[in-house]
């Protein structure tokens, strides 16, 4: 039988099935995998997003298909050290030629402990030849020195000590010593030992590669070849598990396959050596000839560009200048690279035009565009490329020096002379949580000044991709992060991802994406959006979630490893969650190795995958848009005025309020404010969470556009207007007097009547901050939370235009969320918390506790595990056997 033949059996057959019949079909898959028969591949003319009926869906040549993609890269699968002495060996050929500036490389993982090498020995089994000699260390510390070394170096290594035990290796000889103990800081730095770029490893060729090592206590080795540069090329060691995986993704259906490549970036006069980037993208083919190449290239300028440009190199006001970031606002960078990017998907096109599905620029900060050292200390901006464009955008804005003082009510500064805001200035608070709108004009305007050249600045790469594919490829960024750095310590505008809106516009963008979450993202957790992602797809522009789980297969301490799992069942329960997630929303995904070292080399994960046809498929033949009752909105321009140190509130009121929005028993939207505004969002509930910034036009849109559903109106609603702050308009947005309350913890404990309502858990910050605000008019049955003086942190009030809520602590709880939707009629599925995904007949539950749930599926009919076709009873209540982080695929009727 052909892999073809299973798929469609699978398809048609899942529902009811036994456990041994799925063992079964599992083995039959793997067979497929021995016996594929490899059909010609059809050319590809167009893969673009069709957005028409609201659900934003991938077409290849008009055929819509799913959006589930692979995404890997090659790499060294870890080797397992024990405590006894073993003598590894293994054989590789190199994916590609380096005449002389190869390097090996030993990684020793982020735990504590130490390691002993001895008899290091690279022979090309070609040629007959050594690469590198056997290195037995007997020499001494002057041996090592002499072809190895390691990284970091000097403070910035906080964790290894090399030295050579003069009896440490094979048979009582010296050895290489690695002794690795924790972080101070509880940060693992990449440490790794490495020999000196000048080994010769040539493609084609076979090398054997043998070495004596011993562990206390055992550890995983990861032991690999590259040839170095702005981004190391792999080029070999023990067997990848890239080609693995690619082709288990390929046994299910999933032939999106993304990877990195290197962008070719000659100086002028040199010819342009793409054979790197041609054997990357055939290494992909090679594995399934079927496959749709959505390569992903970085950004950053190689050393000669940066040596001849340092006008043009990021500079922070503190720290090491350790990165290699160009100025997103510099023409020359933009000009460069997007000359750079259009000639390798020129070349690509020509090349592998017929299995490109879509190119993926990436730069800055792990190459997601936010700015490099946005989570550390340091700021950035003080490059002499910065200060130019900070002056032509201000020129621009104001015109005249006249309209800059009036603005920013200083009678000195002119256009030609303003500086960038001191590091000072820019890290100073004086009017607490948010900038002061006259005092603080200058701060307001540089970080909307930052915004925007990062948006501008993947437009303009945007721009150049869409040309070069000819306009029938996908053009992929990051960006648009706007609930996630809701936790930066520097404030939100640090990142430059608050121009969503400038991306959203741009009709040379078709696919946005970032990485689920990395906070809630664990068994029992709602593993969030980073975005407005309802607002990308009313941009009809679709959103993909990268889903960098820790399986159980997983390796080292990438972000989100402390969320990671250790089991195969513990892996599918979280794979079947964000999966299913991004089914109903209508995202895209791709699973990732983020290690390279084979997180998703694992029949059973893929097996899941193709169980969950039973959820794509139906919802490709009929798309349903999503359209949540309940919208959560975050507004740009308020997050722009929240000054350093403002993460006390941001941080439990944008990003972990995703927490309790997702456990309230309703599924949410995630949209941006002037969509609301504009009367695009059809909801019975807004859970407005930055809404602080309103001119009174904007205050009358967003009342005119909500009027009559029930509103959340969070922190400091309206609070401020262009050049000033306003009690009276926070009044004319709420309903409610509002007074500014001093000295303050802002911690709301439930009153009797939030009590009475389902209130229990007091929420806030254990600390004071300004502003704060409390309810001056409210009634005591009106009242639910109070401040620790008595006044009213929380209200709730029935209005002639509908329900108002004020929640003046920083954050939310799901009970008080519960109490809200139940005022505004939307439909919950549960009255404890879950975490709750919906769209048509479709319901996902992820369970956030132990025991039996009470689902109401609001309407009669057959309640059925999609997944399983195990019936649980009729509709409209049903009760659903859950234990804590399993993940059931209900359909609601027929």
């Amino acid at each position: 039988m052909d892999c073809d033949s299973v798929r469609s059996k699978r398809r048609w057959s899942v529902a009811g099935v036994d456990r041994n019949l799925k063992i079964a079909r599992l083995c039959l898959l793997g067979a497929c995998l021995v016996a594929l028969v490899v059909l010609p591949a059809a050319a590809v003319e167009t893969v673009r997003i069709g957005a028409s009926t609201g659900a934003p869906r991938i077409l290849v040549d008009g055929r819509l298909v799913r959006a589930r993609m692979f995404w890997g890269a090659p790499g060294s699968r870890p080797l397992r050290i024990g405590t006894d002495g073993q003598l590894v060996e293994f054989e590789f050929s190199p994916l590609h030629d380096e005449p002389g500036q190869a390097t090996m490389h030993f990684r020793f993982g982020p735990s504590p402990g130490a390691m002993w090498l001895d008899e290091i020995h690279v022979f090309d089994l070609t040629t007959g030849q050594d690469v590198i000699p056997v290195q037995d260390f007997s020499s001494g510390m002057p041996g090592f020195d002499r072809a190895w070394t390691y990284w970091p170096p000097g403070a910035q290594n906080t964790v290894g000590t090399i030295g050579v035990d003069a009896k440490g290796g094979s048979e009582n000889s010296a050895a290489l010593g690695v002794t690795l103990r924790n972080p101070p800081d509880g940060r693992w730095p990449d440490f790794h030992v490495y020999h000196h770029a000048n080994l010769a490893l040539r493609a084609g060729h076979r090398y054997r590669v043998r070495f004596w090592c011993r562990a206390e206590p055992a550890r995983d080795l990861t032991v690999a070849f590259y040839r170095p540069g702005q981004t190391f090329t792999y080029l070999g060691g023990p067997p990848s598990p890239f080609k693995s995986q690619i082709k288990l993704a390929a046994n299910v259906g999933v032939d999106f396959v993304s990877f990195p490549v290197g962008l070719p970036w000659p100086k002028p006069g040199e010819s342009v050596d793409w054979t790197a980037v041609e054997a990357q993208c055939q290494t992909v083919l090679d594995a399934n000839p079927q496959a749709l190449l959505l390569p992903r290239i970085g950004m950053e300028p190689p050393a000669w560009w940066r040596e001849a440009h340092p006008d043009h190199m990021m500079i922070w006001d503190q720290g090491p200048q350790q990165h290699t970031g160009a100025v997103v606002a510099s023409p020359e960078y933009r000009r460069a690279a997007a000359e750079r990017l259009a000639a390798l998907i020129g070349h690509l096109e020509d090349k592998f035009g017929e299995r490109t599905a879509g190119y993926h620029p990436c730069g800055q900060n792990t190459g997601e565009w936010f700015y490099q050292e946005t989570w550390g200390p340091a700021l950035n901006g003080y490059a002499p490329s910065d200060l130019r464009a900070w002056r032509r955008w201000l020129a621009e804005r104001y015109s005249t020096d006249a309209a800059l003082q009036a603005a920013w009510n200083v009678s000195q500064v002119t256009l030609e002379a303003v500086a960038v805001p001191e590091p000072a200035q820019r890290r100073a608070a004086p009017a607490g949580i948010l900038h002061d709108p006259q005092a603080g004009r200058n701060l307001i305007d540089f970080a909307e000044f930052q915004q925007q050249m990062m948006a501008d600045c993947v437009c303009e790469l945007a721009r150049a991709a869409r040309r070069a594919s000819g306009g029938r490829k996908l053009v992929v960024f990051f960006y648009g992060y706007v609930f996630e750095f809701g936790a930066i310590r520097n404030g939100p505008a640090t990142a430059g991802h608050y121009a969503l809106r400038r991306l959203l516009d741009c009709p040379d963008i078709d696919v946005l994406c970032s990485p689920i979450s990395y906070f809630d993202r664990g068994l029992g957790e709602s593993g969030p959006a980073m975005t407005a992602a309802e607002s990308v797809a009313l941009a009809g522009k679709l959103w993909l979630s990268e889903d960098d789980t820790r399986t159980h297969l997983g390796t080292g301490r990438a972000p989100g490893w402390a969320d990671g799992v250790s089991t195969i069942e513990d892996t599918n329960r979280l794979l079947l969650r964000n999966t299913a997630q991004c089914a109903v929303r209508n995202f895209g995904t791709w699973w990732m190795d983020l290690g390279a070292t084979g997180w998703f080399d694992d029949l059973r994960m893929w097996a899941e995958m193709d169980h969950l046809r039973a959820l794509d498929e139906p919802l490709l033949d009929r798309p349903l848009p999503y359209r949540p009752e309940v919208a959560a909105v975050i507004d740009e321009a308020s997050m722009i005025r929240v000054a350093a140190g403002g993460q006390i509130v941001t941080r439990p009121g944008v990003y972990e309020v995703r927490r309790p929005l997702g456990r309230m028993g309703a599924p949410y939207g995630q949209y941006l404010q002037d969509d609301v505004a504009a009367g695009r969002i059809q909801a019975k509930m807004y859970v407005f969470l930055t809404s602080w910034n309103l001119s009174p036009q904007q205050r009358r849109q967003l009342l005119t556009a909500t009027s009559g559903r029930l509103r959340v109106w969070c922190y400091a609603p309206g609070y401020h207007q262009e050049d000033a702050t306003s009690l009276a308009a926070m009044q004319e947005l709420t309903g409610f007097r509002i007074a500014s309350v001093s000295g303050q913890t802002a911690w709301a404990e439930p009153t009797p009547r939030g009590k009475q309502l389902g209130l229990s858990i007091p929420f806030g910050v254990k600390q004071p901050i300004t502003p704060l605000f409390a309810v001056i008019d409210a009634t005591p049955d009106e009242v639910l939370a109070t401040w620790p003086d008595g006044t009213a942190a929380v209200a709730l009030r029935q209005t002639a235009d509908g329900w108002s809520l004020f929640a003046g602590p920083p954050g939310l709880t799901s009970e008080l969320l519960r109490v809200a939707a139940r005022r505004a009629g939307v439909h919950l599925y549960t009255q404890t918390d879950c975490n709750v995904y919906a769209n048509g007949p479709y319901l996902v539950l992820h369970a956030a506790q132990e025991g039996s749930l009470d689902v109401d599926t609001g309407r009669a009919g057959r309640v059925v595990d999609l997944l399983t076709g195990e019936p649980l009873g009729l509709g409209p209540r049903v009760g659903v056997p859950l234990k804590k982080g399993d993940t059931r695929v209900l359909r609601i009727g027929e």
